[in-house]
């Protein structure tokens, strides 16, 4: 399940927050900046120069007026699903969204309120995407891109005007081959998972990463459990791996000493497949992408221990099995309390994107699709990776 070339569309509607005792939140309001979804449409050499699809996001979560920003080179159309595609800048004086092509070798750097590719980087002439493509992380000074073809990290120097500077690069692998599918960075550490079964974390205080020594099988691995994304809480104390599996496992690591800490495993559903997750901007959930079954789930966090609690899980989007086979990244529509909507990137013959809604009270949740998903990328079958602006703020 590691090449696709399809798109999806999910987006929730929020009506009520709770804080998991039923006492109820008020409904996180719009921020008075223009909130954007962008996608990395992913298009192949044939086809040729690839694009991003900026949506405006209206107030009810609907995505409207796709502007199309060429980004010169070429993506591969497909790859692995947690490798995220795009990678939207933390700052307070620069708007820019970094986007991945594979068959380029290329990062291309977008400015969003002017809605233009403002440049394209390289790294070194060996490092190669084709095939799956490369994965993107940033901690608001360096962004971090990850190369399947020659299993290497690149390092880029974050510059003011969303420009990049190339710093040099390492050679990486998992305990069993394995090639980085997905990673996240928080402060000056890194974590991946190779896809194989294990895990590994950096140093990334000068930049271009050094390892932790601490490269390990995942607790799951003996069970055919093999983490493939990675999100990092806030505090930076633990990494969450999310699984390739049958049904839905996630695993935590304590990184507070600085190193992976041996994972414990959490089984959160019976859906299919977990390998794509991501933390809500609360921290309270953890959205487990399933695309395996075509349904996204929620599992509750505790940020204080670890703890990773099963939620609740979707009925099988829109589409699936006929419009679009496979779902990639998803992001919230807001940077506060569970996110509000959460949006899917949905990869097939229509690929789109997938709104669905969350509400939580009295301790539980439901996660329920929009009556206006999914939302059509009218520039891409290759959806996987799509970014939120304004961000997370982690």
């Amino acid at each position: 399940m590691n090449l696709i070339h399809l798109v999806l569309i999910v987006a929730f509607a929020t009506p009520l927050f709770g804080a998991g005792d039923g006492t109820s939140l008020p409904v996180p309001q719009k921020p008075a900046t223009t909130s954007y979804l962008l996608t990395n449409d992913d298009l192949p050499t044939k086809v040729g120069a690839s694009s991003s699809s900026i949506f405006t996001i209206a107030a009810d979560g609907t995505l409207l007026n796709p502007t199309r920003v060429s980004l010169g080179g070429a993506g591969t159309a497909g790859g692995y699903f947690a490798a995220a595609r795009v990678s939207v800048l933390q700052s307070n004086t620069d708007a820019c969204a970094y986007l991945s092509l594979g068959s380029a070798g290329e990062v291309s750097s977008v400015d969003i309120h002017a809605m233009q590719n403002v440049g394209n980087f390289s790294a070194e002439s060996t490092d190669s995407g084709t095939g799956n493509g490369i994965g993107l992380a940033n901690n608001g000074a360096y962004l971090f891109a990850s190369f399947s073809a020659s299993q290497t990290i690149a390092t880029f120097a974050i510059e003011p005007g969303c420009g990049l500077n190339f710093l040099g690069d390492i050679s990486t692998a998992g305990l069993h081959l394995g090639i980085v599918k997905g990673m996240a960075v928080r402060g000056n550490i890194l974590v991946v998972a190779y896809g194989d079964g294990s895990i590994e974390s950096f140093n990334v205080s000068a930049g271009i990463p050094v390892s932790n020594g601490d490269r390990q099988n995942a607790t799951g691995y003996t069970t055919d459990r093999f983490p493939a994304g990675v999100d990092i809480t806030q505090d930076g104390h633990y990494a969450i791996f999310g699984d390739v599996a049958t049904t839905a496992t996630v695993e935590v690591s304590d990184i507070s000493s600085g190193k992976l800490a041996k994972t414990v495993l959490f089984n959160v559903s019976s859906a299919g497949n977990s390998n794509t997750i991501f933390l809500s901007p609360d921290q309270s959930l953890l959205y487990v992408v399933n695309t395996a079954s075509g349904q996204v789930g929620a599992a509750f966090f505790d940020k204080a221990t670890g703890k990773v609690s099963p939620g609740c899980t979707s009925a099988t989007l829109k589409g699936y099995d006929t419009d679009w086979v496979f779902m990639g990244n998803a992001v919230t529509e807001l940077n506060t309390g569970t996110g509000s909507r959460l949006y899917v990137a949905e990869l097939g013959t229509s690929s789109g994107v997938g709104i669905l809604q969350v509400a939580v009270s009295s301790g539980k949740c439901t996660l329920t699709e929009a009556t206006h998903s999914p939302v059509v990328d009218p520039n891409s079958t290759s959806l996987l990776s799509i970014g939120i602006y304004p961000p997370r703020q982690f």
